[in-house]
């Protein structure tokens, strides 16, 4: 049982339930120690991918060993965590496989699909990359092949997308041969799955004598893209510097030469360094590195004619010294043009842990002070890596403790201001407080506010993939709708008439408003309700119908008079339209104020 928010505050009694012929699905759990099981399968399910629907969905992918190979699944949930596809998700590839797994991508495009791009090895020992586009109904739109980036006898690891201002998805990974020199190949399709660009990708990065790596991408303007990437990963003396270049669709440079990022220390091995899209053309860096003593965390932001806003080789988050500012988060406001990062506050020896934040203005001044904002003090409290997305002119961040050591891992949150203050009661929210061996947590965020993390976790004994969404509140589980019966709508099998449900709840909080509307609608289509029962029994809140065969939601909405109240919104703000006339109780609605 769930509700959608109203924006429209009118007389409604407005309450959503879902509902499956059988036993009630799973939604998101307002209970860390509960959390949501998305993929638990006999095996491990692991590196899972995390990305927002505009309707406050998530798609969840990852991949799953149950069959002894490591197979690609996707799952779809709604707003309020309930599972739109079979439980475990549905398969997008069961291809031959590498027994080690590389980096891989998913992205949420402009028309709410998912696209998938990772490599595999189903044409020959090798890896080679396949890109996948999957619709709200779990089609393959791509074929149920996907189609291929690359197929050729070398290693294409770690591939990267981005959704093109214009419409085209754009591919980018590292092709590293067995002999000769390693480069950056670039694919665009069409949203049919239409390559434009060379067979096999078109070689935008290419430099004789070093293998440049750890590809990132953005979308800028124009159909153009940004990349990011090491200039050299050859060898563990390698100028591993970070360069950054803007494309154009038919994949030519668009900056006259490479962006030197960061190029006084290399970066250390096996590090992808942070990129994301300021929105108007140019990109937000952040990284760390060691100067041979100690580790700190910079950022740079690079203009769309690719100037470096900031001094070169970027801005330090903190200046305090003898200590290692170490694994940056970065989240960025196009709002402002402020930049947030997050990082471990450690020691030398790596004994001891904080969590520190630092907020940097447009001109790249450091707005928390030059030691950066405690949000939770060094001590031997052992504290993960922290992520990070952008909210309300500060951010939210995720990360991971260890309150028993190995093995009791907890999956915590905190909502930090504009000005350094953490916002949330008590400061840190408790997301996940089973103790186990928990990683990979990758976290997103949808146009409510709503974040969403999914997260690697053997409380089950095999690593599962479990997820929960946070609240901009700091409260978990879905979200009570003001001016609503909240959670007093209850549903039932029925007692009287066998296969009806029996529907109950509390009273509106308009005093107008004696009868109620029952509208059914398929669920997953947000706009598909029709008239179910008109009921007019006086103030009687109770009612029986009979449910359609397949999966539903049910609106129940108040009646006043000639009037019924709002259908509510969506998570992120849509406002529910009314069904057509012939499909309705009454013929208008009643937007009056009414407090819950």
């Amino acid at each position: 049982m769930t509700d959608f928010r109203s924006a429209r505050r009118g007389i409604t009694l407005f309450a959503t339930i879902l509902f499956s012929a059988g036993l009630a699905r799973a939604q998101w759990p307002g209970d860390p120690a509960v959390n949501l099981a998305i993929a638990d399968r006999a095996g491990e399910q692991a590196i899972p991918l995390v990305g927002s629907r505009s309707d406050g969905g998530t798609y969840v992918a990852w991949f799953d060993n149950a069959s002894g190979s490591y197979r690609v699944y996707l799952q779809r949930l709604n707003a309020a965590g309930v599972e739109q596809w079979p439980h475990n998700g549905v398969l997008v590839s069961d291809h031959a496989q590498d027994t080690a797994l590389y980096g891989w991508d998913m992205i949420v495009d402009s028309a709410d699909n998912a696209v998938i791009v990772f490599s595999d090895t189903r044409d020959g020992g090798d890896l080679d990359t396949f890109a996948y586009r999957v619709d709200s109904a779990g089609q393959m739109l791509w074929g149920a092949d996907g189609v291929s980036l690359s197929i050729d006898p070398d290693f294409d690891p770690a591939p990267r997308v981005a959704e093109a201002s214009n419409g085209d998805f754009v591919f980018v990974w590292l092709r590293d041969p067995s002999t000769g020199d390693a480069d950056i190949r670039m694919q665009r399709l069409t949203a049919g799955g239409t390559p434009l660009l060379q067979a096999g990708g078109l070689p935008v990065v290419v430099s004789a004598g070093e293998d440049p790596g750890f590809v990132q991408i953005v979308a800028a303007e124009n159909g153009n893209v940004i990349l990011s990437w090491l200039r050299n990963i050859r060898s563990f003396s390698s100028p591993r510097y970070i360069r950054a270049r803007k494309y154009s669709p038919t994949g030519s440079p668009v900056w006259a030469a490479n962006v030197e990022v960061f190029n006084a220390f290399p970066v250390p091995i096996g590090y992808f360094p942070i990129m994301l899209a300021d929105g108007v053309g140019g990109a937000v860096f952040g990284w760390h590195r060691s100067d041979g003593s100690l580790y700190s965390s910079f950022v740079q932001h690079v203009d769309s004619s690719g100037a470096e806003l900031f001094p070169h080789n970027g801005v330090a988050v903190s200046t305090t010294s003898g200590v290692y500012h170490i694994g940056p988060a970065l989240a960025y406001d196009k709002g402002t043009g402020e930049t947030f990062m997050f990082w471990d506050e450690e020691n030398t020896f790596q004994s001891q842990w904080g969590i520190y934040g630092q907020k940097f203005s447009p001109t790249g001044a450091r707005s928390w002070g030059d030691g950066g904002a405690v949000l939770m003090p060094v001590n031997g409290a052992y504290k993960s890596i922290p992520r990070t997305v952008p909210y309300a002119g500060g951010a939210m961040v995720f990360l991971l403790d260890q309150p028993g050591g190995f093995g009791t891992d907890r999956l915590l949150g905190m909502r930090v201001d504009g000005q350094g203050t953490q916002v949330w009661p008590g400061g840190q929210v408790l997301i996940a407080s089973t103790p186990s061996s928990k990683g990979r947590y990758p976290v997103t965020i949808a146009p409510s506010g709503v974040a969403t993390l999914v997260w690697e976790d053997n409380r089950g004994g095999t690593m599962d993939v479990y997820g929960q969404n946070v609240a901009p509140s700091g409260v978990l589980g879905p979200a009570a709708v003001p001016g609503s019966v909240r959670t007093s709508l209850r549903v039932a099998k029925s007692s009287i008439t066998a296969g009806d449900l029996t529907m109950s709840w509390d009273a509106s909080c308009s005093p107008d408003a004696a009868n109620y509307a029952i509208y059914e609608g398929r669920l997953g289509d947000f706009t598909s309700h029709v008239k179910k029962d008109c009921s007019d029994d006086g103030g009687n809140r109770v009612e029986e119908i009979p449910p359609s065969p397949e999966d539903a939601y049910y609106l129940l909405v108040a009646l006043a008079g000639a009037n019924e109240g709002s259908y509510g919104t969506s998570s992120s703000g849509a406002e529910r339209p009314a069904p057509a006339a012939a499909n309705r109780c009454l013929g208008s609605q009643i937007l009056t104020a009414c407090s819950p």
